[in-house]
């Protein structure tokens, strides 16, 4: 027979056991109601927004460049896939022509685009002139090599057809002519001028798009001083102060704080080019062995509502 002080020792540790507080209830507890040192204890801690944005240039059919460029600007690994997150990646048209690998570089983006999505990161396409005239069927800049890994010139004339092959469908379905980011950037091959950023970029793109769907490709968004051929602001056409002047016209029309622009290389120096305070970029610095090999990325990253800009290079990068 047990004896009641067995039953009154029992009883103790029972009631030791349920008043005794459980560990997760009391960090939890200290989590959810200490103030942060950085706060006054009424506010959540505050929580820094960042993102990515990287561009780059022409890349005329050049693959090893492509692949070194990409890596150089951190979006895709050792593999040619896509390492940027939630990253987005801006190219400013011109893959095609004067090298042998077009088939290979314009896959390559449609494959990162596809990735890009996945991980929740974006890959944006802007049409060069290179690729409006491929698509017009203007070929006199393209290689033997480039017709070959085709399948030889009707065969590569096919694949190029917007209704019925597959790389002219492919481009038509994802590039663009112009492309605003974020509210504060417009991208463009050429320059863009006034008359153009008047018309605003939805105007633009459907003009782009029903120009090419009816092969028009003497249109007007397509000729001299449309936003794939113009070079005015790079050659500082009329001088620097009237360049910047229209340079502001077109901020103010987009109502952004800056034009980046491919198109013009700027292969004797290989750096980006930066005029008018920051607020014209070109970011042609001649990627295609064909134009010198240098390797340049332009990096936007937003913070606490302000863009930084830098220049990548393969020695560092710069503050722009």
């Amino acid at each position: 027979m047990l004896r009641p002080t067995f039953f009154l020792a029992l009883l103790c540790l029972l009631v030791l056991y349920w008043r005794q507080p459980t560990t997760t209830t009391t960090t939890n507890s200290a989590t959810s109601t200490t103030p942060n040192a950085k706060t006054n204890g009424n506010q959540h801690p505050f929580t820094k927004t960042t993102r990515r944005t990287v561009a780059v240039g022409d890349l005329h059919s050049d693959l090893p460049q492509t692949l070194a460029v990409l890596q150089l600007a951190k979006v895709i690994d050792d593999y040619g896939n896509w390492s940027g997150g939630q990253d987005t990646l801006v190219q400013t048209g011109d893959i095609v022509d004067r090298g042998p690998d077009t088939i290979a570089v314009y896959n390559l983006f449609d494959k990162l685009r596809k990735q890009a999505r996945e991980a929740g990161g974006k890959v944006v396409n802007v049409y060069g002139n290179h690729e409006v005239m491929n698509l017009g069927q203007d070929l006199r800049y393209v290689t033997e090599e480039d017709y070959a890994s085709f399948g030889g010139r009707q065969k590569r004339k096919e694949a190029w057809d917007v209704k019925t092959g597959w790389l002219g469908k492919m481009i038509y379905s994802n590039f663009n002519i112009t492309y605003v980011h974020n509210g504060h950037t417009v991208f463009s091959h050429g320059d863009m001028e006034p008359e153009w950023a008047r018309l605003g970029v939805e105007t633009l793109n459907d003009l782009t798009r029903e120009a090419i769907w009816k092969s028009n490709y003497r249109a007007p968004v397509f000729q001299g001083t449309g936003p794939i051929w113009s070079r005015s602001y790079a050659t500082e056409e009329g001088g620097i102060e009237a360049t910047c002047k229209r340079v502001e016209e077109v901020k103010k029309a987009l109502g952004v704080n800056r034009l980046i622009s491919g198109h013009t290389p700027q292969y004797r120096t290989g750096k980006i080019l930066s005029i008018c305070n920051g607020g014209y970029m070109v970011i042609d610095v001649g990627i295609s062995k064909y134009y010198g090999g240098h390797l340049a990325a332009l990096e936007i990253i937003e913070e606490d509502g302000k863009e930084n800009i830098y220049a990548l290079y393969p020695g560092g990068k710069r503050l722009l």
